[in-house]
């Protein structure tokens, strides 16, 4: 009998051995590494294409940033292709004097930040796909695809694990104070499943540069808790290998501003 239920004993402690040995990858935080944080320059949305082509720039696309190596990591060094000297001379200004004086040149000029109605640092989302696209052509990758995909739409879950599993960082917009209206783009970085405490994304905010990764909960947007997830812009480098995946169909999205 004493020989039954050790075998017994033995059996419950392999099960629970594999209990603990199959649970989910998703139980412990995943994070990008090589994302630089930026600190906000001239509009959150050319910040956060900032942090996410300075990622690129390190990882196979070096001439998307005059800087170069540990250089990318520090704002002071790629602060003019966020937003360069002519752009903040033609369109840093209230109200927006329209000039044409420069040649789109940076990042914030080919996402029209702060054009024409538009208050200093602000960018319609409508432009922030494009933006991306075209900066990317601009420095020589004429093949790159950004899309726009609406939280709760084509945008959910699966689709954030799925572009950090394969190790591309997206731009978020978010409602950054809790009104209910998307007012601030983010670098999305990381995923965490926290079961019982709910799904969270992690970001650099743009709002420091200490590295310091923000965790917020991953959920839409609402006008009782901040940072709700409203798009997300998922960005396809082109190379002959990079990995193809299905893109999520793009929404039409309305001309608001984010700031």
């Amino acid at each position: 009998m004493r020989a039954f239920w050790r075998k017994i004993s033995l059996l419950v402690a392999i099960a629970a051995l594999l209990c603990i040995t199959a649970a989910p990858a998703g139980a412990i935080p995943v994070t990008l590494s090589d994302v630089p944080a930026y600190n906000w320059y001239h509009g959150c949305s050319p910040t956060a294409g900032g942090q996410l082509f300075g990622y690129w720039d390190g990882n196979g696309y070096a001439d998307l940033f005059a800087a170069a190596g540990a250089d990318v990591l520090l704002t002071a060094n790629v602060q003019d292709e966020i937003a360069s000297p002519g752009h903040i001379a033609d369109y840093w200004g209230n109200p927006d004097p329209l000039a044409e004086g420069h040649t789109d040149d940076s990042i914030a000029d080919f996402m029209g930040t702060s054009r024409g109605s538009l208050a200093n640092g602000w960018t319609y989302l409508s432009h922030i796909d494009d933006g991306i696209e075209d900066y990317a052509a601009f420095r020589g990758y004429n093949d790159w695809t950004a899309t726009n995909v609406l939280f709760g739409g084509s945008f959910g879950w699966a689709d954030l694990v799925a572009e950090i599993d394969v190790d591309r960082p997206l731009l978020l917009t978010v409602d950054s104070n809790g009104n209910g209206t998307a007012d601030h783009s983010v670098t999305g970085i990381g995923y965490d499943d926290r079961g019982t405490d709910g799904l969270w994304y992690a970001c650099f905010n743009t709002w420091h540069e200490d590295e310091t990764v923000d965790w917020y909960q991953f959920r839409g947007v609402s006008d009782s808790y901040g940072w709700g997830v409203y798009n997300a812009t998922l960005v396809l480098p082109s190379a002959p290998d990079s990995p193809t995946v299905p893109v999520p169909g793009a929404f039409v999205l309305g001309l608001f501003g984010i700031g």
